[in-house]
Order: structure tokens, then C-alpha cells, then sequence
């Protein structure tokens, strides 16, 4: 009986065991590219919410890339003077409009060749995510924002250099409202 007792003590610790070091795992670093991640966009969709962080090497990315509301941060490993993030003028390059906060960060990348009616470079709609150490240039919006649109939003922009964008309406660099 006191066998059956201590095996059962036992199998009940090590299943506690099991579960708190499931609980207590670390975020993990998605390099791009890498098996199974060659795109910035592919990185972000298998990062998991408010954990993980995305490293992009150096290079021109042909992409348009969406955080889809995602608290994570995607950072290119050697600066924005190596790592360009190219909308073939397909879109906006950057897309922040589900609702992402300050700890969903972008830094570090050009960001160019944007072409969207708003928000040619970066379009942030209803969110506030923190975009850090950035070139945004040689964007264009049809209507405003070149390099960047916000409505509704409050970026956090820290130390980016916004320039030789182009907005047909108001906003070659930047254009914000809060209505």
C-alpha cells in the first residue's frame, strides 16, 4: 500500500513538474530567413502573440507585411542601412490596423516603394505601435501619407528619418487626424 502510495505522490509531482516548466518557456527568436520563415510575413504569422521576436538578416525583402495585431517585435539583425522591406508598389509596406500597442515594435528597416491610396510606407488605423530606427522613403499615396498615415492612432516614432515620400492629398511624410 505505502508503494502504490509514494508512486502515486510521485507520478502527481512530476505531472506539476511538467505543467510549470510548459508555463515558464521562453520566447523564442524566428530568424528570416530560415526553414520554414523565408518571408518577414511568414515569420510574423508563426509568432506567437506577446512573446516572441522575429530577426530579419540583411537584404531587400519584397513584401508588404501586416502585424495582424500581434504584440511582438520584428527588428532586422544589422540596421536599416542593410535590411529594406520593398512594396514593389503593391500596397503599403507596413500595415499596423488591428488594434496594435506600444509592444508590437518595428525596427530598424527601410522601408520604400510603397503605393496605396493611404499610407504608402506605413499605414496605422486604429493602433500604436512603436516604430524605431527607420528610414521611410520613396513611398507614395494616392490620397494621404506617403510615408506615413495614422487615423486613430499614436505611434510611437523614435529616431526614423521620413523623407522623399509623396502624397497626392496632404502628407508627403506624414499625415495623422484623430477622428
Amino acid at each position: 500500500m505505502k508503494t502504490i502510495l509514494h508512486r502515486t505522490i510521485l507520478s502527481l509531482a512530476l505531472g506539476i513538474a511538467f505543467v510549470a516548466s510548459a508555463s515558464l518557456c521562453e520566447a523564442a527568436t524566428i530568424g528570416v530567413p530560415s526553414l520554414g520563415n523565408s518571408t518577414i510575413q511568414s515569420a510574423i504569422d508563426n509568432a506567437v502573440d506577446g512573446e516572441d521576436t522575429v530577426i530579419v538578416s540583411r537584404g531587400t525583402y519584397t513584401e508588404n507585411i501586416d502585424f495582424k495585431g500581434k504584440e511582438i517585435t520584428v527588428k532586422s539583425k544589422y540596421g536599416a542601412a542593410t535590411t529594406t522591406i520593398d512594396g514593389n508598389a503593391s500596397g503599403s509596406v507596413v500595415v499596423f490596423e488591428n488594434n496594435e500597442v506600444a509592444s508590437s515594435v518595428l525596427s530598424g528597416f527601410t522601408i520604400r516603394n510603397g503605393l496605396a491610396n493611404d499610407g504608402g510606407g506605413i499605414i496605422c488605423d486604429g493602433s500604436s505601435p512603436t516604430i524605431v530606427n527607420c528610414l521611410i522613403s520613396s513611398n507614395t499615396a494616392v490620397a494621404n501619407g506617403g510615408g506615413i498615415y495614422c487615423s486613430n492612432s499614436s505611434p510611437t516614432i523614435i529616431n526614423c528619418t521620413i523623407s522623399s515620400n509623396n502624397a497626392d492629398g496632404e502628407g508627403g511624410g506624414v499625415w495623422g487626424d484623430s477622428s
